[in-house]
């Protein structure tokens, strides 16, 4: 949290409360910051521009066994392209002049931590947009409609991913309906081992992360941890003990919906790109003899390729 500029420096009611307002804020924010899946699950980036814009490549040919010259090839092709254009966040609030008057601390920051407390619940909701908007192509947060796509224009979860190139799948399927068990999941694993890059080589993907929200927590874990088998009275290994990283979210809004990923992978194309931190100002209203805090961020996100995640959204 950046403060640009203080009016403690020119109200002498308001000075005396400026600066343990504002570490309180900061706290606030560092201690919800603790709790975010946002550096676990994005890419985070900062940006000087208006926007910006990743292109996919498509890969290379193999390796050639020979003793001759180098084969060179001319360069992977450029893939399909997405550009992530940063979206202008504000919110405000003011505090009476009594309350300053009447040194009521506690209440000032109470006022204060609701601005941030609203500022870190906006972004988490976006955050989780990728997977709570995981099988559309549009949703509205903050007020406005933003797309949820990746760079062929299609949700995360999709019958019918294409290839840029045409030389690979005519089309890639990255979207099931099951409920989380341990006969879907291995669907899934096999979907994801099935993936294919844009010239039609194997992507070699790894699902190695659950990300589930707070109803199947129990069954996630059920499945990663037992030793033996579940619901099964045989003594068989469980094939997926401790095979699984498992993310549990509070965020997620289908209490059914779960997501296999690979998270290196998802790090090369699940991207948030701050262009301007969140910012805090302040000043006197000269009507009102109120004290205004606002605050200012800016910044994007979203996917690049799909190939990171299964999404199984059952019906």
């Amino acid at each position: 949290m950046i403060v640009t500029s203080t009016v403690g420096k020119i109200d002498a009611a308001i000075g005396r409360f400026e600066g343990p307002l504002m570490a309180y804020m900061g706290k606030e924010e560092g201690d919800f910051a603790k709790t975010s899946l946002k550096k676990v699950l994005f890419n985070v980036k900062t940006s000087k521009h208006y926007s910006e814009s990743v292109a996919g490549m498509t890969g290379i040919s193999d390796f050639v066994a020979t003793n001759g010259p180098v084969p060179y090839d001319e360069g992977p092709e450029e893939g399909y392209t997405k550009t992530f254009t940063h979206q202008v966040f504000k919110k405000g609030i003011e505090i009476d002049r009594e309350t300053i008057d009447d040194a009521r601390l506690l209440d000032m920051e109470n006022q204060s931590g609701n601005l941030i407390d609203a500022y870190n619940r906006t972004m988490e909701k976006f955050v989780h947009a990728p997977f709570n908007y995981a099988d559309d192509t549009t949703f509205t947060l903050a007020g406005k409609s933003f797309t949820c796509v990746g760079a062929d224009t299609l949700a995360l979860g999709s019958h019918a991913h294409t290839s840029h190139t045409g030389k690979g799948e005519a089309t890639q399927d990255n979207l099931l309906h099951g409920a989380l068990t341990v006969a879907n999941l291995k669907i899934a694993e096999e979907m994801m081992n099935d993936f294919t890059t844009d010239i039609g080589e194997k992507a070699n993907l790894f699902g190695d992360t659950l990300l589930v929200p707070y109803s199947l927590r129990n069954d996630a874990w059920e499945i990663v941890q037992s030793v033996g088998k579940i619901n099964s009275g045989d003594n068989n290994a469980n094939p997926y003990y401790n095979k699984f990283n498992v993310i549990v979210s509070r965020w997620l809004t289908d209490t059914d919906a779960w997501f296999l990923i690979d998270s290196a992978y998802m790090k090369k194309c699940l991207f948030w790109i701050d262009r301007a931190p969140l910012e805090i100002k302040s000043d006197k209203d000269f009507n009102t003899d109120g004290w205004k805090i606002k605050g200012y961020s800016r910044s994007s996100s979203g996917f690049t390729d799909f190939r990171w995640c299964v999404v199984n959204i059952p019906a």
